[in-house]
């Protein structure tokens, strides 16, 4: 981030220049009154809806209709030293609005970006994506590149991953509903089950998927798996490349900005479950009313009677 150029160094207060000149859209640096930064978006039409997209922290957002006879979208950023973070924001916003010719359709992408950049901004930077947390996505995304994306083809598998939805499981598909788990292989065969519905389904399988990892610098990072599902985007369409950019987002995924290092993993131990029957799990039906809340852990260890091949599993 510190080798990004800072387009508003030297504007004056109250000016504005244009961003691109290849592109359909009016798009600007600004500044204001008081030489704060700011981004500005025009629409070639007036707005049908006026009402604020998003409450962004740190920066102050006004949508209008000007006499002139265009809507007009301000971002404003109000300390100069996150101008970094707010550089990123917009720079995410001017690659949205490349994808799309009609400004309507432009306008709504952008305004579903910034609901997606409030919840981002909302999490500590310094602790957005911790070692914990890196490695709940990395599995996550292996699951979806190596399991889902070569059966069901990489829209359905991105169609089905719920996990940064926060959902009961981490994919639901038509047949089948996978919860995956990574642990520390040093720390042993343990997965932690954080809601007592995490491995409860009533109508299809329900498999639990294991990713046993170690740290090491051999091994991918999250960006490294991120860059081979995006790979088979190449050819996609807009929507399907911005849903998966978005549960990026809402997981917490963002390199330009957040401040833990990316760390690599190598899988040691890849194991899949089928959790019907007695596999050893705490079913909803004997929490007593009044319990909101149960976590509990399995030893996989113990679990080989239901072990499945991870190969043909979804077959």
């Amino acid at each position: 981030m510190t080798n990004k150029p800072n387009p508003w160094k030297d504007m004056p207060e109250s000016t504005q220049r244009r961003i691109k000149s290849d592109t359909l859209h009016n798009l600007f640096w600004i500044t204001d009154l008081e030489g704060k930064y700011g981004f500005l978006l025009e629409s070639k039409d007036l707005f049908d809806d006026i009402k604020l997209p998003a409450n962004l922290k740190g920066i102050e957002l006004l949508k209008r209709n000007s006499t002139y006879g265009h809507g007009e979208l301000f971002l404003v950023l109000n300390d100069k030293e996150d101008w970094q973070i707010f550089y990123t924001l917009c720079n995410d916003l001017v690659s949205i609005t490349d994808e799309y010719d009609e400004d309507k359709a432009m306008i709504s992408a952008v305004e579903v970006r910034l609901k997606r950049w409030q919840q981002l901004l909302k999490q500590d930077r310094n602790n957005s994506m911790n070692l914990h947390k890196q490695m709940g996505l990395f599995s996550e995304l292996l699951c979806l590149r190596d399991i889902i994306l070569p059966r069901y083809g990489v829209e359905q598998a991105i169609i089905s991953w719920v996990g940064p939805d926060f959902d009961k499981q981490d994919f639901l598909l038509d047949d089948a509903i996978i919860e995956v788990k990574s642990y520390k292989t040093s720390k042993g065969q343990i997965a932690h089950i954080s809601s007592v519905k995490q491995l409860f389904s009533d109508k299809v399988p329900l498999f639990l998927l294991t990713y046993g990892l170690t740290q090491t610098e051999n091994g991918q990072s999250i960006s490294d798996i991120v860059e081979n599902i995006n790979s088979h985007l190449n050819t996609k369409s807009n929507e399907i490349k911005n849903k998966f950019e978005g549960k990026l987002l809402e997981y917490g995924y963002m390199p330009d900005i957040i401040k833990n290092p990316f760390y690599k993993f190598m899988v040691d131990k890849n194991r899949v479950f089928l959790t019907s029957g007695n596999f050893p799990k705490i079913q909803p039906k004997f929490i007593s009313h009044g319990i909101t809340d149960v976590k509990y852990s399995i030893d996989l260890l113990k679990c080989g009677d239901y072990e499945q091949d991870i190969i043909n599993f979804l077959e």
